[in-house]
């Protein structure tokens, strides 16, 4: 679509377009802050590396059903690795433990 418009109005009418409906969406993002999720990028991480991709297990699960708190436990046994992570849901905890793996491979 961006294309045509270039095509047929040329380049200032395609970055109109293009600046009008993702304007609120650009403005939000930060310079220097990563797009991607933890987990996403610690797999990509080591993904570079050829190495396998980390392992997450539940280590505990505390609360009552309606409020309860995960804690997640990331394993990379090629770096020999192992993080914890917790939060209000596993998706949470393991974003935390991911995190914290990132951190580790980072100063290593």
């Amino acid at each position: 679509m961006f294309g045509a418009i270039w095509l047929d109005a040329g380049f200032d009418a395609a970055s109109a377009v293009i600046v009008r409906l993702y304007a609120e969406k650009l403005a939000t993002i930060v310079p220097g802050q990563p797009i991607k999720d933890a987990k996403t990028r610690l797999q990509e991480a080591l993904q570079g590396r050829r190495l396998p991709l980390p392992k997450y297990s539940l280590a505990s699960t505390e609360g009552e059903a309606h409020a309860q708190q995960f804690s997640i436990s990331c394993q990379i046994d090629a770096l020999n690795i192992r993080t914890q992570g917790s939060g209000g849901s596993r998706r949470a905890a393991e974003q935390m433990a991911a995190e914290r793996a990132l951190e580790k491979i980072q100063h290593a």
